[in-house]
C-alpha cells in the first residue's frame, strides 16, 4: 500500500488517549509560560532594586559619577563609627563625668541624626581634594593614614576612681584672698591621715567618701568614674594612680586643693577597639574601604592647616570698613519702637529689691534723677551712662534692650515700665520710674514698620551723608561691639566673614565708598569704606582665627569649581540605630 493510499485517522476517529495527551501539554505549556512571565517580572524586579541601591548615579564630582552603593558604604561607615562611640561612652558612664558623658552622646546623636549628609560629604569633598592634590600641598601618605587608622581603632587605656578629699580649712580671722596656712594644711593631712587609717581597718571606702570628703564627689559616694589620662578634668588622678591594681587605695597625695586618697574601682588596659571592629564588619567594610575613608579624613585636616598657613597669609590685601546693622524681622513685620533704658536700684545687682528700706529707695531716687540730668544734656553718651546703670543685660550695650511692639508692651515688661513706654515720643527721656526693680530712665529713639523700611531709611541717609556714617552707627546699629566704636570694624582680610558680605566688602574700591545692603538671615549689614591696602600684616591670632571659621567656606568654594551635582532624590538604605 503506498503512502498516498494510506489511511487517515480524522479528528473524529482519534484515539481518546491521543487527546488527553495532548491536552497535558497544553497545561504543562501553559505553566512553563506563565513560570517563565513570573520569573521574567521578578528578576525585572529585583534588577530594578539592585539598580537603584546600587547602580544608580547619586553623585558627580569633577565629571566622576559616584553610584549610590558608594555613597550608603561611606554613610555607614560614618554611622559604625557613631555607634561605636555611642556604646562606649553608654558603657564608661557613671560618677562625676556623667554630665560630660551626657553632652558626648547628645553630640553622638545628633550626628547620627545627620549621618547621611555627613557621610556623603566625606565622600564628595575627599573627591575633591584628590582632584586638586598638587594644588594642595599633597595627598597623605599611607604613613600618615594608617596612623590614624590605628589611633582610630584604639582603646585607651581607663581607670574607673573614686576619691576622698580634705581640703585645708582656713581660720576664721583670715582674708577672702589668703592662702592656707602650714598649720591649716597639716590639719588636712591629719584628717586625711585618719581617714586612711579607718579604710585600713576595713571601713567602706564609698562611706567615707560620703561623710567625709570635701570634694563634690561625695553626693556620688566618691565615683570619680571611668578617666583617661588625657582628661582635661580628672587627668592628674589617673596619673596618681599609677599601676595600682582594682580594690587597692592610693595616697594620701598632696595636690593644689588638699590631700586626697583614691580609690582604683577598676581598669581597662589599652587594646583594639574590638567594638568598632564589629559595627564595621556588620556593614562589610573591608580594611581597604576603611583606609580609603580614613585617608580622606586625614586629607581634610591636612587641607585645612594649608588652608590656614598658605590661603590666610601673613602678609595679605585688607579693607578697612565700618558697618551698621540691622537685626532682621522676626515673623511678619510689625510697627515697632526701640527702647533703651538706665537702671538704679535701691540695692544694686540684687533680683530682689523687697528688703530696700525706704531710705535706700530715697538714695536711688535721688541718683536716678542725677543720672537723667545727665542723660538730657546736648552731648549726652548713653554708652557711657548705660555703664553706670544697675541692669547688667544692657550696661554694656548703651542701655538698648531692643526693639519692641507697642500692643504687646504689657506682655514684655513690668505695667509702670510699659506705661511709661506708651507716653513717650522719639527722643523723649522719662522722669526716673519706680518699679519692683528700681528706678528707670526710659528713652525710645527710633520706630520702623519694618527692618526693610528702616534699612532703605539708614541707607538714604549715609549716602545722601556720608560723614554721618558714625553717627549713624551709634545710634542704629545693632552689632553692639562696633556701634560704640561708630560702626568701625578694623581692617578686614578675606575669609574673615561669610561669602555675602566678604565680597561686599573687597568689591569697594573708592575711599568713604558705602555698599549696597547685604541681606542675611539675622539681618542686613551696610558698609563704609574707610581705607584699604594691598598687603598689609595679620597677626598670627588672627590668622589662627580665620583659618578655623573660613574653612568651611573656602571648601565650598572647591566643591563649587569642580561642580559637584547630588541627586536630590537619594535616600540612604542605611538606618541609624
Amino acid at each position: 500500500m503506498s503512502f498516498r493510499n494510506r489511511p487517515v485517522l480524522d479528528r473524529k476517529h482519534r484515539p481518546r488517549w491521543q487527546d488527553e495527551l495532548r491536552s497535558q501539554q497544553l497545561i504543562v505549556a501553559g505553566f512553563a509560560l506563565a513560570i517563565a512571565v513570573a520569573v521574567g517580572i521578578f528578576a525585572a524586579a529585583a534588577w530594578s532594586a539592585f539598580y537603584e541601591g546600587n547602580l544608580r548615579q547619586a553623585a558627580l564630582v569633577d565629571g566622576t559619577p559616584v553610584r549610590r552603593a558608594e555613597l550608603v558604604q561611606r554613610i555607614q561607615i560614618v554611622a559604625a563609627e557613631l555607634q561605636a562611640t555611642a556604646v562606649d561612652l553608654q558603657a564608661h558612664a557613671g560618677g562625676m563625668r556623667d554630665d560630660i558623658v551626657q553632652q558626648q552622646l547628645q553630640a553622638v546623636d545628633g550626628a547620627l541624626g545627620n549621618v547621611e549628609q555627613v557621610g556623603t560629604d566625606s565622600l564628595v569633598v575627599g573627591m575633591v581634594l584628590e582632584n586638586r592634590a598638587s594644588e594642595l600641598g599633597g595627598a597623605p601618605t599611607a604613613e600618615e593614614v594608617q596612623a590614624e587608622i590605628d589611633k582610630r581603632r584604639q582603646q585607651p587605656e581607663r581607670k574607673q576612681l573614686s576619691l576622698i578629699m580634705s581640703v585645708p580649712e582656713k581660720d576664721t580671722g583670715a582674708a577672702p584672698g589668703d592662702e592656707p596656712t602650714d598649720q591649716d594644711w597639716a590639719d588636712a593631712k591629719a584628717d586625711i591621715d585618719a581617714i586612711k587609717a579607718e579604710l585600713d581597718a576595713g571601713a567602706d571606702f564609698a562611706e567615707l567618701a560620703t561623710n567625709r570628703s570635701d570634694d563634690p564627689s561625695a553626693q556620688r559616694n566618691g565615683l570619680l568614674g571611668w578617666v583617661e589620662e588625657i582628661d582635661g578634668q580628672f587627668g592628674e588622678y589617673f596619673d596618681a594612680a599609677g599601676d595600682a591594681e582594682a580594690g587597692e587605695v592610693v595616697g594620701p597625695i598632696k595636690n593644689d586643693t588638699g590631700w586626697f586618697l583614691l580609690k582604683v574601682d577598676d581598669r581597662q588596659s589599652a587594646g583594639r577597639d574590638e567594638l568598632l571592629d564589629e559595627f564595621l564588619t556588620s556593614v562589610g567594610v573591608t580594611d581597604d574601604i576603611y583606609f580609603d575613608y580614613v585617608r580622606d579624613e586625614v586629607f581634610r585636616l591636612q587641607v585645612q592647616e594649608f588652608f590656614s598657613t598658605s590661603v590666610v597669609k601673613a602678609y595679605q590685601p585688607q579693607r578697612k570698613v565700618a558697618q551698621i546693622f540691622v537685626t532682621a524681622d522676626e515673623g511678619i513685620p510689625v510697627p515697632k519702637q526701640r527702647i533703651r533704658h538706665l537702671l538704679v536700684q535701691p540695692i544694686p545687682g540684687e533680683q530682689d529689691q523687697s528688703e530696700a528700706t525706704p531710705e535706700q529707695w530715697r538714695a536711688a531716687r535721688r541718683a536716678a534723677s542725677e543720672l537723667r540730668n545727665r542723660a538730657l544734656e546736648p552731648d549726652a553718651d548713653w554708652w557711657v551712662l548705660a555703664e553706670e546703670s544697675d541692669d547688667t543685660g544692657s550696661a554694656n550695650r548703651g542701655g538698648f534692650l531692643g526693639w519692641y511692639d507697642p500692643v504687646t508692651l504689657q506682655d514684655q515688661f513690668v505695667p509702670e515700665f510699659a506705661d511709661a513706654v506708651l507716653e513717650l515720643e522719639i527722643g523723649d527721656v522719662s522722669r526716673p520710674v519706680r518699679s519692683d526693680f528700681g528706678y528707670h530712665i526710659i528713652q525710645i529713639t527710633d520706630r520702623r514698620t519694618s527692618a526693610a523700611e528702616l534699612t532703605d531709611r539708614i541707607l538714604a541717609r549715609v549716602r545722601d551723608d556720608p560723614d554721618s556714617f558714625g553717627e549713624v552707627a551709634l545710634a542704629e546699629s545693632e552689632d553692639v561691639t562696633s556701634a560704640r566704636k561708630e560702626g568701625d570694624l578694623g581692617w578686614v582680610i578675606p575669609y574673615q566673614f561669610d561669602a555675602l558680605r566678604d565680597r561686599a566688602i573687597f568689591d569697594m574700591t573708592e575711599i568713604g565708598e558705602i555698599s549696597d545692603p547685604v541681606v542675611t538671615a539675622n539681618g542686613t549689614y551696610i558698609f563704609k569704606l574707610l581705607d584699604t591696602a594691598d598687603l598689609r600684616f595679620v597677626s598670627e591670632s588672627r590668622r589662627n582665627s580665620v583659618g578655623t571659621s573660613g574653612f568651611s567656606r573656602w571648601l565650598q568654594e572647591l566643591r563649587d569649581e569642580a561642580g559637584v551635582w547630588l541627586d536630590t532624590e537619594f535616600t540612604s538604605t542605611t538606618t541609624a540605630a
